[in-house]
């Protein structure tokens, strides 16, 4: 298998002339998601106020849904943006711009996945932790400290696997290992991806987060231009 490379000098270029393709589909679709997080957050917040049991029991749910509906204007504003980019109609796959059913299944499939490993390490930390707590304290603190590590470790090498998906036409599973492979020999450019990622979006904070109608956007473009390893910079 040949090592793969991220064009990390070529991302930010790419994202900004695939921005200036579609800019309102983009704004829209991420004013979409954060409109129905925080409109489903807030009614849940209001339905836990309540002295009924049902109603906050209703809450619970209403919490959930501020979680998994934005999934779904998140992973609309990932594939336009896959299809924004340069060279994108002539050199990529088509398996996943036509199927979109399809498509939503696995994403989803591979979000229940991850968030189940991750919920499953921080478990397993915490149940060690409180196991050895009481014979050393010492160890208990290693044992954050190296579970800790080991969980960030995994956590950033499914950073590429949503977008991979959806770019390759990937299963769950074999997205998981393209971005575990992707980033393994990539690290350097990865970390410096994640940087990127973070200071666009801490100045998308700015202005009472309406910045974020712009940063988002470029964020998903510069997720699903990094997906681009084999693809050369041709028609730019």
């Amino acid at each position: 298998m040949a090592v793969e490379r991220l064009p990390l000098s070529t991302v930010l270029p790419r994202a900004w002339i695939g921005f200036c393709s579609g800019p309102w589909p983009c704004v829209g679709l991420t004013a979409l998601a954060m409109t129905s997080a925080t409109g489903l957050g807030l009614l849940a917040q209001e339905l836990h106020a309540s002295s009924n049991a049902w109603i906050r029991h209703g809450g619970d749910v209403i919490w959930l849904l501020s979680f998994v509906v934005p999934l779904l204007p998140l992973l609309a504003l990932l594939r336009l943006a896959d299809n924004l980019l340069p060279g994108s109609a002539a050199d990529d796959p088509p398996q996943a711009k036509e199927r979109l059913p399809w498509l939503l299944r696995q994403s989803l499939a591979l979000v229940a996945i991850e968030t189940l490993i991750l919920l499953g390490g921080i478990t397993m930390i915490r149940g060690l932790f409180n196991l050895l707590i009481h014979h050393s304290g010492v160890l208990a603190a290693l044992s954050i400290l190296i579970g800790s590590g080991a969980l960030l470790t995994w956590t950033m090498s499914q950073l590429l696997a949503l977008p991979l998906l959806i770019h390759h036409g990937h299963r769950p599973l074999a997205a998981m290992e393209h971005s575990r492979n992707l980033i393994k020999h990539n690290r350097a450019k990865v970390l410096a991806l994640v940087g990127l990622l973070l200071g666009l979006n801490l100045l998308g904070l700015m202005g009472a987060c309406l910045g974020l109608l712009l940063s988002l956007p470029l964020s998903a473009l510069i997720l699903m231009a990094s997906c681009r390893t084999q693809t050369p910079w041709r028609r730019d």
